[in-house]
């Protein structure tokens, strides 16, 4: 065809045609662009949420793990794995009872807890449960539970590890409400294989969730997000799956894509004029839209880092709580020996022995009073008062009351401190607690309790104070993280050797580990020597040495 013989009228139509068509194709084009954005910014927005959501879980689960654990230590537990082994009924029938009474209150405060089993060996000492939400005792023959949705772990019970304390936890329970009504949520357990025949896991559904075997099947915006804590036994490993239907961007985009062939048909009848003035305002129109929902996304995002920083606060908090209660179990449990053995002086009418036990009982309130300003202390971000301490009374003190301690009353435990003061400028109660910690630590480690040396000197300047035993040592996966918080090969919350670290620290000193030749461990303590310093006479210093 002949362009030439055309009316200019037409060609000048043509050109119009073409112009429209090509305006509509970049408007179309822009349409999917903005599309695909909105749907990346949906994305992003959902797994923010997501994270929000799933720490917010993880805080609630160190905060029922430090519970569980400071409930395994509480006196009422402890007391009816005692009792088990007398063969006195009363004793027996009075510790069970106290220990039902802390149970059902306990159950009564944490509802995630569905089932509860204290064991010693093969013998089941108490087992509750709930029936409509209620907690109530269960007869020990009635076998653990089944169901394959809730989450088992085990702390040991008591200070000589023979017994146990079981938990199944409903993670339903658990699960943070969901604002959004079309929010579907799913939380999927990753059970080993020992758990599981299969070892793949299971999955819960949450409140306002859909059909958790229906997960993969439902279309829509995804975010899967792990929950994950390593402190219970076994180490709690699930992942947190949210789907969402698009949102209100994504589907006002969907809805223009789907009306603009009628904008098309539009252009093409009021050809130039109409179709020159609907790209240039269509232009603008996605120039307001494309501003307001990043700004829209830029509020949303900020909301949601903040609620990520309140989560791991909480977090933090739990851990804390972790803390305190192994950093108390020690002076508490010694209260408590110092108190038995008080009772029995009294009761065979030997009051000038009793009058040395209450001195020790009451040093063991200090020293819990100590660890509790140490905590309101790191609160404040403070350091405690120190002052030039002779380092042997500190020392001797340590070793005096781990030795009234019954579970160690036949320990090999020898001093090395020798007859010259060991200045030091810091605190007793600190020093105390890292000295008792550092003793405990070698006396577990022993097979047979023992033996222990415990030697103080003087070198170049610097007070060296080392504990070791003949125990297995170093363990290699754990060497080079030692000292830090929540590392342990026993099964405890991990906190006793980041606390002594810290005290060292605070007392400008430096502490290591080494294995010991011949088998077992040394923990050396360096800190600087305070002869040379000005001031009174030192505190804690003694006429006699052992």
């Amino acid at each position: 065809m002949d362009l030439r013989r055309l009316p200019p009228s037409s060609l000048g139509a043509g050109v119009l045609v073409l112009a429209l068509v090509l305006i509509n194709s970049l408007a179309v084009w822009g349409i999917v662009s903005a599309r695909r954005d909105a749907r990346s910014a949906a994305v992003r927005d959902l797994e923010l949420r997501t994270l929000a959501q799933a720490r917010s879980l993880e805080a609630s689960l160190a905060s029922l793990r430090a519970d569980l654990i400071f409930l395994s230590r509480s006196p009422p537990l402890v007391a009816l794995v005692d009792a088990a082994s007398q063969g006195d009924p009363l004793v027996r029938r009075w510790s069970r009872l106290d220990a039902e009474g802390t149970v059902l209150l306990f159950l009564e405060a944490h509802p995630p807890i569905e089932h509860f089993v204290v064991r010693s060996g093969a013998e089941i000492l108490l087992r509750a449960g709930r029936q409509d939400e209620a907690p109530l005792l269960l007869p020990p023959a009635a076998g653990d539970p089944s169901s394959a949705e809730w989450a088992a772990a085990r702390w040991p019970l008591g200070s000589s590890g023979a017994a146990e304390l079981k938990a199944w936890v409903d993670p339903r329970a658990l699960l943070p409400p969901f604002a959004a009504p079309s929010a579907q949520v799913v939380l999927v357990i990753d059970a080993p294989p020992s758990e599981t025949a299969s070892g793949v896991g299971s999955r819960v559904a949450g409140p306002g969730s859909f059909d958790a075997p229906a997960v993969d099947a439902i279309r829509g915006l995804a975010a899967s997000i792990p929950v994950t804590d390593e402190g219970w036994d076994p180490p709690l490993r699930w992942r947190l799956v949210r789907r969402e239907e698009e949102g209100d961007l994504a589907r006002s985009l969907e809805t223009l894509a789907g009306h603009f062939g009628a904008t098309v048909a539009l252009n093409l009848a009021v050809m130039a004029s109409s179709g020159a003035l609907g790209w240039v305002a269509f232009r603008n129109l996605r120039r307001s839209a494309r501003f307001e929902a990043e700004r829209e996304q830029q509020a949303r995002v900020s909301e949601l880092e903040r609620q990520v920083l309140h989560t791991e606060r909480l977090a933090s908090v739990g851990r804390l709580a972790a803390g305190f209660a192994h950093e108390m179990n020690n002076p508490l449990e010694g209260i408590a020996n110092y108190l038995s053995l008080l009772r029995e002086e009294l009761d065979g009418g030997r009051a000038h022995e009793a009058r040395s036990l209450v001195d020790r009982a009451s040093e063991g309130v200090v020293r819990a009073a100590g660890v509790i300003r140490q905590i309101l202390a790191f609160s404040e971000a403070g350091s405690p008062e120190k002052e030039i301490l002779d380092l042997r009374g500190v020392l001797d003190a340590a070793a005096d009351f781990v030795r009234a301690n019954p579970r160690y009353r036949g320990a090999d435990l020898a001093l090395v401190l020798g007859s010259s003061p060991l200045l030091v400028r810091g605190n007793a109660t600190t020093l105390g607690q890292l000295t008792l910690n550092l003793l405990l630590n070698a006396l577990d480690a022993e097979p047979a309790a023992g033996p222990v040396e415990l030697e103080a000197t003087v070198e170049e300047g610097v007070v060296v104070m080392e504990v070791r035993d003949r125990g297995p040592g170093l363990a290699e996966e754990v060497r080079d993280r030692l000292f830090e918080p929540f590392t342990s090969t026993r099964g405890s919350t991990g906190l006793g050797l980041a606390v002594c670290r810290g005290i060292v620290e605070d007392h400008g000193g430096r502490i290591e580990a080494r294995d010991r030749e011949g088998g077992g461990a040394a923990f050396a303590v360096r800190l600087p020597e305070a002869r040379g310093e000005a001031g009174g006479s030192p505190v804690g210093a003694r006429e006699t040495v052992e």
